[in-house]
C-alpha cells in the first residue's frame, strides 16, 4: 500500500470518527433543547398558578374590604339606635331613623355582593387546587424527564471524550500536512471533505470526473481534487 493510499485511509477514518462526533453533539444539543422546552413549560404553569392565586388573593381582599365596611356600617346602627334613645323631638327621631333604614339598606346591598364573591372565591379555589395539583403531576413528570435527559447527554458527552480521543490517535499517524489539506477543504465544501470516485464519478457532487484524472487516482501517487466540488478524491475499488 502507498503512503498516499495509507494517508488517505487515515483521513477517511477520521472523517468517520468526527460524522460520530457530530452526530453525538447534535444529540446532545437536542436533548438541551427538549429541556429547555421543558423548563419553559414548567415555567408557563407556575405563571398561570401564580397569576390565578394573585386573582384569588384579590377577591378575598375585596371580601375583607366589603366585610369591614359592613361591621362598620353595623356600628354605626348601633349607634344610631343609641341616639335615637336620646332624641326630644319627633323630627330627630324620624331623621334618625330614616338615617338607619338608609344604612341597613346599604348594607344590604354589600351582604348581597359578600354573597356573590364568596361564592366566586369558592370557584376560584377550586380551580386554584386543580391547577396546583396538575403543576404538581407536571412537575414529577418533569423531574424525571430531566433526569433521564441528563443521564443521556453525560453518555453523549462521555462518547464524544472517547471519539475525540480516538480521533487524536488516528490523527497522530496522519502528515501534518495532509491534515492540514484536510482542514483546508473542510472550510471551503459542506459535508464529506473526503469521497470516493465510483465509475469516474464523484461521490461528494456526482459529477463526472475526467478520464484522465480518473486514471491518476489509481496510482495513489499524491492527493487530488474533484475538479467540480474540490474535495478530496480517492479511487475505491469497485466489489
Amino acid at each position: 500500500m502507498s503512503n498516499i493510499q495509507e494517508q488517505i485511509n487515515i483521513l477517511v477514518e477520521v472523517q468517520g470518527v468526527e460524522l460520530e462526533i457530530l452526530q453525538a453533539g447534535r444529540l446532545v444539543n437536542a436533548l438541551n433543547d427538549e429541556a429547555a422546552a421543558l423548563d419553559r413549560a414548567v415555567a408557563e404553569r407556575e405563571a398561570l398558578v401564580a397569576s390565578e392565586k394573585a386573582t384569588l388573593d384579590d377577591l378575598r381582599k375585596a371580601y375583607r374590604d366589603l366585610e369591614s365596611e359592613a361591621k362598620l356600617n353595623a356600628a354605626m346602627i348601633v349607634k344610631s339606635n343609641e341616639k335615637l334613645r336620646a332624641v326630644k323631638t319627633n323630627k330627630e327621631y324620624q331623621s334618625i331613623l330614616k338615617e338607619i333604614d338608609e344604612i341597613r339598606k346599604k348594607n344590604s346591598g354589600i351582604e348581597d355582593r359578600m354573597l356573590e364573591y364568596l361564592e366566586t372565591i369558592e370557584s376560584a379555589e377550586a380551580a386554584v387546587k386543580a391547577k396546583e395539583e396538575e403543576l404538581a403531576g407536571f412537575i414529577q413528570s418533569y423531574n424525571e424527564k430531566k433526569e433521564t435527559f441528563a443521564v443521556k447527554e453525560m453518555r453523549e458527552r462521555k462518547a464524544v471524550e472517547a471519539l475525540n480521543e480516538k480521533k487524536a490517535r488516528i490523527s497522530a499517524h496522519a502528515d501534518p500536512h495532509v491534515i492540514t489539506v484536510l482542514d483546508d477543504v473542510k472550510k471551503k465544501v459542506r459535508g464529506l471533505a473526503v469521497v470516493p470516485v465510483q465509475q469516474a464519478i464523484c461521490m461528494g457532487c456526482h459529477m463526472n470526473i475526467p478520464a484522465q484524472l480518473f486514471n491518476e487516482l489509481q496510482r495513489f501517487d499524491e492527493l487530488r481534487f474533484c475538479p467540480h466540488c474540490h474535495r478530496i478524491i480517492y479511487w475505491k475499488e469497485p466489489r
